[in-house]
C-alpha cells in the first residue's frame, strides 16, 4: 500500500493496480512518440502476432480492460480477474535459492562471501545482487528472464538491483510479491533409498 500525497488516506493494491492501468492509457494516447511507443510496447504483449506499431495505427481497438490485463500479468497474474482474486492473498518472502535451480547452471553467475565484494560487482546495468543461504550471488538478467522475471520493471531500479540491501522497500515487496508468483519452486530432491 502507499499513500497518495493528495489525500490522508492509504491506497490499496487494487486501487494501486487500477491507478497503473490507467497510466499505461495515458502513455498509450499521449503525443509523446517515446511514451506511446512504450506503453504500445506493454500492451502488445497481449498478442502474439501484434507489433506496437500495429496498435499505435489503430488507437481505438485499446480499451481500459486491455491496460489492467497488462498490469495483471505484469504483476505475475493471468489476467485482471485472478488478480482481483488472489491480490489480497499476502505472499510469503521469497526464497532467493529458486533463482538457482539447475537448469540454468549455465548462466554466468558471480558467487561471493561478503557482501561488500558482491556490491562492488553490481556496477553494470545487466546485473542483479542476491543473497543465497551464506552467500552472495550477482547474476546477469539472462537468468532472470529465463526464469519469466521482467528485469525492465522500473522496481528493480528502486531497490538499485539489490535484493539484499535494497535502497526501497515498497519496491522490494512489490517484487516479492511477483517474484514468489512468477518464479517456479526447485524440485523435490530425490533422496537414495537406505541400503
Amino acid at each position: 500500500m502507499r499513500t497518495d500525497p493528495s489525500s490522508p488516506k492509504a491506497v490499496s493494491a487494487l486501487d494501486e493496480y487500477k491507478i497503473r492501468a490507467s497510466k499505461l492509457m495515458k502513455d498509450f494516447v499521449s503525443l509523446d512518440k517515446r511514451r506511446a511507443y512504450g506503453a504500445a510496447h506493454r500492451l502488445a504483449t497481449l498478442w502474439p502476432d501484434v507489433k506496437p506499431n500495429d496498435l499505435l495505427a489503430e488507437r481505438s481497438r485499446i480499451q481500459r480492460k486491455h491496460a489492467l490485463a497488462v498490469i495483471a500479468r505484469e504483476m505475475g497474474f493471468r489476467d485482471w480477474q485472478h488478480l482481483i482474486a488472489e491480490a489480497h492473498i499476502e505472499m510469503p518472502a521469497f526464497d532467493t535459492t529458486r533463482l538457482f535451480p539447475p537448469k540454468t547452471s549455465f548462466y554466468l553467475n558471480a558467487w561471493f562471501v561478503t557482501y561488500d565484494e558482491a556490491c562492488a560487482a553490481l556496477g553494470r546495468k545487466d546485473r542483479f545482487l542476491f543473497p543465497y543461504r551464506h552467500q552472495f550471488v550477482v547474476c546477469e538478467g539472462g537468468l532472470l528472464k529465463s526464469l519469466g522475471v521482467d528485469i525492465d520493471d522500473p522496481d528493480w531500479e528502486l531497490i538499485g538491483r539489490d535484493w539484499a540491501k535494497p535502497l526501497d522497500m515498497s519496491a522490494h515487496y512489490r517484487l516479492n510479491q511477483k517474484l514468489a508468483r512468477i518464479v517456479p519452486p526447485l524440485p523435490e530432491r530425490k533422496r537414495k533409498p537406505k541400503a
